[in-house]
């Protein structure tokens, strides 16, 4: 028995000096490879072809009513809703390596307004349609419009004004170029919609340092208005 136990600790012996020698290998080979030059380079740009040619049709027809976002992970619209932790792993695992072409924002906000999905090709297979039907329902469950257009090789703007006026005209009408200022901090507050009370689904305009600045203003009272 003792000669079994004296093996043993030999053997965890050998195996933690084993351990700590290829630990101290594997830092060195690290420390030499961030010496040497990486095999990085810039892209021309961040967009296919048939994305660009979009993108500046879009810009075209959305002028400052949006703020134009491409390519935008999922996980960095969607969140997962309390009373998920359980399955909160499985759920972000499903949108995690997922994005959207194109994100319309709100300009002040950056709030999202609708996610826009560019059709080629590639959307045809098999895999490629069981995705699209994935996302759609993301979008739907999360109250979020998802708008797609046919690639081609040019646009017309009024049809992608056409398909977007709802969206852009529901913007004019909150924003009106006014600056509600706190009336602590005097800086631009933001428009945010209460998650929860007795005020939960309205608007209302709070200050951006909150937490340490918790001033409100509500929609129906009178604020600081800066008309600039």
């Amino acid at each position: 028995m003792d000669l079994i136990l004296g093996i043993a600790v030999v053997a965890l012996i050998v195996y933690i000096v084993y351990e700590k020698l290829m630990s101290n290998k594997s830092a060195e080979k690290e420390a030499i490879t961030t010496n040497e030059k990486l095999p990085y380079k810039v892209a021309d740009s961040v967009l296919t072809d048939a994305e660009l040619r979009f993108y500046n049709a879009l810009k075209l027809c959305v002028g400052e009513k949006a703020i134009i976002c491409p390519k935008v992970g999922l996980k960095d619209i969607f969140f997962i809703g309390k009373g998920n932790e359980k399955e909160y792993l499985k759920h972000f695992n499903k949108i995690a390596k997922k994005h959207v072409d194109f994100l319309l924002c709100e300009p002040n906000t950056m709030k999202p307004l609708c996610g826009i999905e560019l059709d080629d090709i590639s959307h045809t297979s098999k895999k490629a349609k069981e995705r699209d039907l994935f996302v759609e329902k993301v979008y739907k469950d999360a109250n979020l419009e998802l708008i797609r257009f046919l690639s081609r090789s040019e646009y017309e703007c009024s049809e992608i004004e056409n398909t977007l006026s709802v969206i852009l005209n529901r913007v004019d009408g909150k924003q009106e170029n006014k600056v509600v200022l706190c009336p602590k901090c005097s800086i631009p507050m933001v428009l945010r919609k209460a998650n929860k009370g007795p005020n939960k689904g309205n608007d209302f305009y709070g200050c951006p340092n909150y937490p340490k600045c918790k001033e409100i203003v509500n929609i129906e009272e009178p604020a600081v208005i800066n008309c600039t």
